[in-house]
This record gives C-alpha cells, sequence and structure tokens, in this order.
C-alpha cells in the first residue's frame, strides 16, 4: 500500500517539479520533503501536510489506491544494439512529457523482423518507473493474414479495463474514446502500441492531452500520423555485424562462435542484419549443441 510520502512523491512528479522547487513554493526545507518522502518521517505535523496537499491539488482525505497498470510483455532475451534509436526515444521522454506540452507520439518503422517489437519492449522496460501512473500496451494484430486486425473499439475496451474505470465500458466507439481519454488526462503513463496497420487504427487510441506517452511500431510508415499529430518517425534499420555476433554470442555462448568464426561470418551475412533471422538460426544451433556451425551456414546456402 502507498504511504503517504509515496504520494507526495507521484504527485510531484506528475507536477514536474524538483523536491526544491516543491519547497520554494511550500516554503518547506528540502530536507523536510526529503525525509517524508524517503517515509524517514512517519508522523508530520497536519499542518504540514495540508500545506503540501494545496500545493499539489491532493485531495484533503485521499481516495483508495488506484491499480497502476504495467502491462509489458517479457523482454525480448539476447537484445543488442539499438544504442541510437535508444538514445532518440530517451530525448524524445526528456523533452517531451517532462515539459508537459503535448502527448509525444513515436513511431517505430522498419520492416518484418527487423526488431521493431524487441526495440520498443527494451526501451519501455527501461523507462517504465518514468510514468507514474504506469505502461499500457496493446497488441493490434496489424501485419498478421491469419486473422483481422484488433479494432480501435475493441483496443479501446481493453485499455479502458486495464485502467480499472468503474461503472463499466460504453458501446460505442465515441463513448469508449471520451471516456478513455477522460481517465487518462493527469495522468503520466507509457502507451506501448504494438504492430499498427494504419493511421486510422491508431488515431482513437492517442490521449488527448499533455502528460503521456505513445510508443507505435508498424511496417506502415502511419505518414498521416506523422503529418496530422506530429509523430516522430525512427526507423530500425539492419543490424551491424558487430551487432549480430553479439546477438548470436547471447543465445549460443561466446566460445562456440570463436571456434567457428568464419562459419559466424557467413551466417551474419546470410542473415543481413535481421534480428529474427538471426534468431532462427541461433535457435537452430542451439538445440543441437553438437551440430558445427559450418554446417549451419552451408543449410543456409
Amino acid at each position: 500500500m502507498d504511504t503517504l510520502g509515496d504520494e507526495i512523491a507521484t504527485a510531484r512528479r506528475r507536477a514536474n517539479l524538483t523536491q526544491e522547487e516543491l519547497a520554494a513554493r511550500t516554503g518547506l526545507s528540502v530536507r523536510s520533503i526529503r525525509n517524508l518522502e524517503s517515509s524517514r518521517v512517519t508522523r508530520p505535523r497536519p499542518a504540514t501536510v495540508r500545506l503540501l496537499r494545496d500545493v499539489l491539488g491532493l485531495p484533503a482525505h485521499p481516495a483508495p489506491a488506484r491499480i497502476r497498470p504495467m502491462q509489458l510483455p517479457l523482454e525480448i532475451p539476447g537484445f543488442t544494439g539499438r544504442s541510437a534509436q535508444l538514445r532518440q526515444l530517451d530525448r524524445l521522454l526528456d523533452g517531451g512529457p517532462r515539459r508537459m506540452s503535448s502527448v509525444v507520439v513515436c513511431v517505430l518503422i522498419g520492416r518484418s523482423g527487423i526488431g521493431k517489437t524487441a526495440l520498443a519492449l527494451r526501451w519501455a522496460h527501461r523507462s517504465a518507473a518514468r510514468f507514474v501512473d504506469g505502461v499500457l500496451h496493446v497488441q493490434l494484430g496489424g501485419s498478421d493474414p491469419r486473422r483481422p486486425a484488433v479494432t480501435p473499439t475493441e483496443a479501446l475496451g481493453g485499455l479502458i479495463e486495464a485502467l480499472d474505470v468503474p461503472g463499466g465500458i460504453p458501446c460505442g466507439p465515441t463513448a469508449r474514446a471520451g471516456l478513455y481519454r477522460s481517465v487518462l488526462a493527469g495522468r503520466r503513463m507509457l502507451i506501448v502500441l504494438d504492430d499498427a496497420r494504419d493511421a486510422d487504427q491508431v488515431r482513437p487510441l492517442l490521449p488527448g492531452v499533455p502528460g503521456c506517452m505513445v510508443v507505435v511500431t508498424s511496417r506502415d510508415r502511419l505518414t498521416g500520423l506523422v503529418v496530422g499529430e506530429a509523430a516522430r518517425p525512427i526507423v530500425v534499420d539492419e543490424l551491424a555485424a558487430g551487432e549480430a555476433w553479439e546477438l548470436l554470442a547471447a543465445r549460443l555462448g561466446e566460445r562456440r562462435l570463436t571456434a567457428e568464426r568464419e562459419a559466424v561470418r557467413q551466417i551474419i551475412a546470410h542473415c543481413a542484419g535481421v534480428p529474427r533471422a538471426l534468431a532462427v538460426v541461433a535457435a537452430r544451433a542451439a538445440v543441437q549443441p553438437r551440430l558445427p556451425l559450418a554446417e549451419v551456414a552451408r543449410q543456409l546456402r
């Protein structure tokens, strides 16, 4: 259960205030705020609590703690590289929701198997703590030819359910979108929309007020979002040879690769820097630990 210190710290971060800035606004010392947030002081004076609640806009009697959703799937093992793209995402977060000036939308674009989902999950897991109200994740199924893509109405129903909204889920798409955006107002959340088909599938799932960040993955360039919603495109391209080596080493072990460097070079060249292709080859070699990598490379020719 959240303590008073947790509640104060969460509200301060949501308001984008440092401890020093909150101290200046309340007239309290930085040390007092630090002690309260760290629970070193567990029974502060009532006047101090009232002052902090007034400045942070908190109710005098806090409501029951709401669920903080954390819907991210397991991070894909063996992730490697993508340092430039990770830095781009970090810059968007540092220059976006912290300023509370707009909803930040980022689109990770690239061809099938290139690692868009792996990149999104890697960054989202790494940055989740900075979104004090939680992380939502939707698999939109936009590129799966075996089944229809998730409709915006279906996706909104799942998002509203995850947000634990009392009173049930409306039937119509307009009502669902309105409720979803109303619930997100004032929250700081990350929304990961994986495998989007097109801009029309994504647009109803975007928050309506600042404070949140949305990361979308898609094979489509989603030009409509880039133009209409100022989404920031980040291209996910092939892994460099060194990064491909690291991916294989994470799954097969450095020793096995070092023993057959030329075979590994051939495997990497054949897979052309596509992480999914490298993962498939690595899986084939992993289940046959006595199979020479030279034979794996020969089978790929």
